[in-house]
């Protein structure tokens, strides 16, 4: 147990890969390293002005990437604390939108999928270039709410306010498939490890499995 991750809500979780800890965000602004032998908080990031919305590790366990409210995206070296990188995705209205998450590619511990509460996805390094622009093409509706990067890195799949699950074609960089998941607000979206099966999940209570395309991940 942790009883004191933080003094506020604990708002995202993410194991690191060696299994030894595991990272949390909070509405403290706060992101917290945790010894799962220990039982206690280990390392903290400092930077973040409003609420961490999500954290991941790279694949070699190096880096921190974390998401926030304040517009943000932070990287952040996993040993020493340091940020290492700080940038804002586009907003399309030049207004502060806030970052839904920021995830390493499964085959790069140099690049991002970072999603805003915007019509468009990003591909970003970890300064915050951006090298793919995945859209939904709406005017409205069109803004997504959640995204993720399949475990093989093919496929990127992403929920918008319109109920819609998109999913993108990573290395082509395209819309592959566009499917009505949900009537009623959706929350999240979420790939099986080693299976052709996506989960999405709403505000009226329901979880949904959709087979993926045979020519994805």
């Amino acid at each position: 147990r942790f009883p004191k991750a933080h003094a506020g809500g604990v708002t995202c979780v993410a194991f690191a890969r060696d299994g030894l800890s595991v990272a949390t965000g909070s509405f403290d602004a706060l992101v917290r390293v945790h010894g799962l032998k220990s039982g206690k908080s280990l390392k903290e990031m400092r930077g973040h002005t409003s609420y961490v919305n999500g954290v991941d590790w790279s694949a070699d366990g190096s880096r921190l990437a974390s998401a926030s409210s304040d517009g943000s995206v932070r990287v952040w070296d996993a040993k020493s604390c340091d940020c290492l990188h700080s940038f804002r995705p586009p907003a399309p209205t030049g207004a502060e939108l806030a970052v839904n998450s920021a995830t390493f590619l499964p085959n790069s511990s140099d690049a991002l999928l970072v999603c805003n509460r915007s019509a468009e996805a990003f591909v970003t390094s970890l300064s915050g270039d951006i090298t793919t622009r995945l859209a939904s093409g709406k005017r409205e509706g069109g803004d997504f709410i959640a995204s993720m990067v399949t475990a093989q890195g093919g496929w990127v799949h992403a929920v918008a306010e319109d109920g819609f699950l998109y999913s993108f074609d990573l290395g082509k960089g395209e819309l592959g498939h566009l499917l009505k998941a949900h009537e009623k607000d959706v929350i999240g979206v979420v790939s099986h490890p080693h299976r052709n099966l996506v989960a999405t999940w709403s505000d009226d209570g329901t979880l949904r499995l959709w087979r993926a395309s045979a020519h994805g991940d």
